[in-house]
């Protein structure tokens, strides 16, 4: 019967990842902490690590129902560590690059504001990983087109406001 349950629990996972990323396999737990951490320690670039940081990144590993002893590591993470090390904790770090400079800049945004300098550490991040100057500003554009397209979105399929 947990064979059963796994699969369900892996069906979710495995179409978010696809939904989202067009991953066709779900991701290794160690390349998913060191992606999380990333996030949290880019979050933390202007030296505050908001609540609403911390509860984005949470909330979007949490979305992926992955090893819950990685959720709790993520709860207690200082993010002080230094990205470049972070980064060579996982091998395919290089293939997922685009996508976590994205979602750092989510992150970083949870709290209402991505400021200079936590652009500055996603840049320096984006750099580690050979992403251009160019092409980190074209992620940043995606970024703000799809907060763009959300508002657009929302106001078009609840324009009397939200529901719940």
């Amino acid at each position: 019967m947990t064979t059963d349950i796994k699969k369900q629990e892996d069906l979710g996972i495995s179409w978010l990842f696809q939904e989202q990323f067009g991953f066709s396999q779900i991701p290794l737990n160690q390349s998913y902490e060191a992606y999380f951490k990333s996030l949290l320690v880019c979050a933390n670039g202007d030296g505050t690590l908001a609540d609403a940081e911390r509860d984005w990144v949470i909330g979007y590993a949490s979305a992926y129902n992955r090893d819950p002893a990685i959720i709790e590591k993520l709860k207690v993470y200082k993010a002080d560590e230094d990205l470049e090390t972070l980064f060579s904790g996982d091998p395919l770090i290089i293939e997922t690059r685009r996508s976590l400079l994205l979602d750092a800049i989510q992150a970083c945004a949870a709290d209402g504001e991505y400021n200079e300098k936590e652009r500055a550490v996603v840049l320096k991040g984006a750099k580690a990983l050979n992403i251009s100057e160019d092409e980190f500003k074209k992620i940043e554009e995606i970024y703000f087109e799809t907060v763009k397209l959300r508002e657009k979105r929302l106001a078009v399929l609840y324009p009397k406001g939200l529901p719940y």
